[in-house]
């Protein structure tokens, strides 16, 4: 219950700054706030996945990751050479500090994960957000989305959860509560549709929501598994009752590069 206290206490302060930044005129803030996320993940992450190196080559993945972050924000037209070349960037990252030979292959799977985890996967809620006309909107609804989804699937699953989703990777995770995670996401972008964004029809709210319940819930269980392997509960004690931006972010990077490529790709 103490748990739950400080999550909501913390939601109430956040929530509305973050929908403040969304709005502001100066898009650019919110991009740079993406970029500042995508650093502390990768921070977090390779403190988890990586804790016997360096600092000098943690440091420099999450330089990379920034800076492929960056270059996907301010040049996406050029997305090929920069995935590319944030590959040869780790790459050289580890061989230049590859710890014991035997487990290099292992490690450069990590670093390179970790970039195009953070560092690509972030990039996606912040060019829907500068790219479109009405973005801001977009990007409200792939949060509004995935926090629903994740509210909702957490009393659902407390209230009637009786069949594990993955009991392997998230004991407390229900098929019940993923069922009650999806009515929830529905209802919010319904709510959004009604009050702030009147021009999603109701085949976009079926097909944000749809695909929204179901990637949240991998992009969750994912970053479970990375955390399962290194032996930890939360990614960080960054935010209170809420563990650390790796924790908050995981079913929002799945989601926003959904809503990305329908808003820009599909509907556009």
């Amino acid at each position: 219950m103490s748990n739950l206290v400080s999550r909501v206490l913390t939601a109430v302060v956040a929530i509305p700054l973050l929908a403040a930044l969304v709005l502001w005129s100066h898009r650019l803030g919110f991009g740079l706030l993406v970029m500042a996320c995508a650093g502390l993940g990768l921070g977090e992450y390779t403190a988890m996945l990586l804790p016997r190196i360096g600092r000098g080559p943690r440091a420099a993945t999450i330089a990379v990751g920034i800076a492929l972050n960056a270059a996907l924000y301010f040049r996406p037209e050029a997305a090929v050479a920069w995935f590319l070349a944030a590959l040869i960037a780790g790459a050289t990252i580890v061989l230049l500090s590859p710890g014991e030979t035997s487990g290099a292959g292992a490690h450069a799977g990590i670093v390179v994960l970790g970039l195009f985890y953070l560092g690509g996967l972030t990039a996606p809620l912040a060019l829907l957000h500068r790219q479109l006309p009405d973005g801001p909107l977009w990007v409200l609804t792939a949060l509004g989305a995935t926090f629903a989804n994740d509210t909702g699937a957490y009393f659902s699953g407390r209230a009637f959860g009786r069949h594990k989703l993955y009991p392997e990777i998230s004991p407390g995770k229900t098929v019940e509560g993923a069922v009650g995670g999806l009515f929830f996401c529905v209802g919010a972008i319904l709510l959004i549709r009604a009050t702030i964004f009147d021009s999603l029809s109701l085949n976009d709210v079926l097909w944000i929501a749809l695909p929204a319940s179901v990637l949240g819930p991998i992009g969750d269980l994912f970053e479970s598994m990375l955390k399962r392997s290194a032996g930890v509960k939360d990614s960080s004690h960054l935010i209170p009752g809420h563990g650390g931006i790796l924790d908050r972010l995981d079913a929002l990077l799945f989601v926003g590069a959904w809503v990305y490529a329908y808003a820009v790709f599909w509907r556009g």
